[in-house]
């Protein structure tokens, strides 16, 4: 009988399953084939895509200020390690004229233990800017031709010099995330965010999808209104190893990393999984449900119609999000969400649009520390412990799947 090991907050669930026909979805340990994470974001910087190397373009003004955007703490890049290349790229004169500028986007700003796990050794040393999408300060930089108006920080719109760094991983309506979306939402205003968030019902809009996709091509013309000199970008395939790194212009270093990202992300199943068992991915993507609900949204299509789709999430911040909330008490169906969204949208109410789209075809049961009596009331049994959620499906169990990295795996069948 296997014995599984699950991640869930900052440890793991262990079980055993017996099972005659499982199959569990792993990365491939990437570890072996590059170079340590550090080397490898120095050799990114040395080999930029579509620019001269960052040096060179900093050495072109006198004293410039230089502002580096990095991810808050719903994501897992390896910013203290990037922030390590880049200073080491930049030269010590010009570690007095940098800022750091952490894109927020709508999410609620980085507490200080946050704080000291997204920058480690450079928290204190580096000023730090938090970026806050309601300010009355920011900068209106045009509109998009899709009608988003874009206003961004003006940290950022000040600086002579402008750096963003990320990851780029799976993103479920935007494609992917990393280059543009450091901008828009990261650095945005909540108006421009929503606007941009609202093309999201678009049949193109979906994981690992760019072609077409009008979300992404929104955030694209945003990012060109006030394009960065520089990214840094990295594809992870856990927080201490990075696969790949890629640098240089926003928009061909972007590119050049979503090719290697989709190829370590994307798996095929080669049949409908009766039960799939998916981890969000440990913290800090199980934060809270708003963020490890996009697990369910990666790897649903992999279920059989009426199978069951198991995430198992901690979300010790509880649901993460009043307005997800709220959507998911006041529109208990698919239609009536699917109709409020195309009607008003709002950010969070998207997020029971696409959950609501789920429970239409699968069952969707959830691990966590939620409160059952909450998940209860949205009609999504839950639990408290694995076992007692595998206990509680009656059903009959043909083939079952296990998604080890929710969040960063798209799981489609083979024939779709």
């Amino acid at each position: 009988m296997p014995h599984i090991q699950l991640p869930y907050g900052r440890g793991a669930l262990e079980f055993e399953l017996d099972a005659d026909m499982l199959d569990i979805k792993a990365q491939e340990d990437p570890s072996k084939k590059t170079l340590p994470p550090l080397a490898c974001l120095k050799a990114a910087l040395k080999n930029p895509h579509g620019t001269p190397p960052l040096h060179e373009i900093v050495a072109r003004k006198a004293s410039p200020s230089i502002v580096i955007v990095v991810d808050d703490q719903t994501r897992t890049p390896p910013t203290e390690r990037m922030l390590t290349a880049l200073l080491d790229e930049l030269g010590e004169n010009a570690r007095d004229h940098i800022t750091v500028l952490i894109a927020c986007g709508t999410h609620q700003p980085p507490s200080d233990a946050d704080m000291r796990r997204i920058l480690g050794s450079y928290y204190g040393v580096l000023p730090v800017i938090i970026h806050d999408c309601d300010a009355p300060d920011l900068t209106a930089v045009g509109t998009t031709s899709r009608g988003t108006p874009v206003k961004l920080n003006s940290t950022y719109m000040n600086a002579d010099i402008k750096i963003l760094t990320g990851d780029i991983t799976l993103h479920y309506y935007a494609g992917f995330g990393g280059g543009r979306k450091s901008i828009l939402p990261g650095i945005a205003a909540r108006e421009t965010i929503q606007a941009n968030h609202a093309l999201l019902v678009h049949e193109q809009a979906r994981t690992a999808n760019l072609e077409g996709n009008p979300v992404h091509l929104d955030m694209m013309e945003a990012a060109y209104l006030a394009p960065p000199d520089f990214i840094l970008n990295a594809i992870c395939s856990a927080p201490d190893q990075i696969a790949q790194a890629y640098a240089g212009s926003f928009e061909q270093a972007f590119l050049q990393g979503v090719a290697s990202a989709r190829d370590l992300f994307c798996q095929t199943s080669d049949a409908l999984y009766d039960l799939l068992i998916v981890s969000a991915g440990g913290a800090p993507k199980d934060s809270n449900l708003y963020q490890a609900a996009k697990a369910i949204e990666n790897t649903y299509r992999a279920v059989a119609p009426g199978g069951t789709l198991l995430l198992v999430a901690e979300c010790p911040e509880g649901v993460g999000d009043p307005l997800f909330a709220q959507w998911m008490d006041t529109y208990p169906t698919y239609a009536a969400a699917e109709k409020a969204i195309l009607t008003r949208f709002v950010l969070g109410g998207h997020k029971a649009f696409y959950i609501r789209k789920v429970m239409e075809l699968v069952d969707l049961v959830v691990v966590s520390e939620l409160d059952i009596e909450l998940l209860g009331r949205w009609q999504i049994p839950g639990f408290q412990s694995l076992e007692a959620a595998l206990a509680s499906i009656k059903k009959d169990i043909g083939k079952v799947g296990i998604v080890k990295k929710g969040l960063d795996t798209l799981l489609v069948p083979a024939t779709a």
